[in-house]
């Protein structure tokens, strides 16, 4: 018997006569192992097993509901995005400057000009009714909406008229 590296090795005979050598080693260093191989494969198998995800739903959320109607000729969408800008160009106790806005899903944008003297010559609501024009800008066409805008108790803006202007 002879020893390869601090290993025992132990002579085996061959078929062809010739002696080969294979390492003699105990069953317990071999179990061992397969058990610690087979125990981090299990731990490592629970990570990859993960319910499945649902599907993803678009468009599974319901459309807002506007609070107040949307004037005629303008996309509901781009009323939603004008309309924020139109409370924060009246919010100004003054005549402010033109407040941009836009619309990225449909390529809408435009500005909110308050009018002048409006907001003075009459008193309803908490905070006076005051005139606006809005522009629609698509492409390359452009609309304009007039309307008027009073302010109530809670200091919110509703649209009490608005219309689209003619071409020309």
């Amino acid at each position: 018997m002879s020893t390869f590296h601090g290993q025992r090795m132990t002579p085996v005979r061959a078929t062809d006569g010739c002696p080969s050598y294979k390492r003699a080693v105990g069953v317990g260093p071999v179990l061992s192992r397969l058990t610690l191989v087979g125990a981090a494969g299990l731990l490592l198998a629970g990570c990859s097993a993960a319910p499945p995800l649902d599907p993803l739903a678009t468009g599974s959320v319901a459309p807002y509901a506007f609070a107040e109607p949307v004037p005629e000729g303008v996309a509901p969408g781009d009323w939603a995005s004008a309309r924020r800008a139109l409370a924060e160009a009246l919010g100004e106790n003054q005549a402010s400057p033109s407040v941009p806005w836009e619309n990225y899903a449909s390529s809408t944008r435009g500005t909110v000009t308050p009018l002048i003297g409006s907001a003075e010559d009459r008193g309803a609501g908490a905070g006076g009714c005051r005139g606006f024009l809005m522009s629609f800008v698509r492409d390359s066409s452009e609309e304009w909406l007039e309307g008027e805008a009073c302010q109530n108790a809670k200091g919110t803006w509703k649209v009490d008229q608005a219309r689209m202007l003619d071409k020309g």
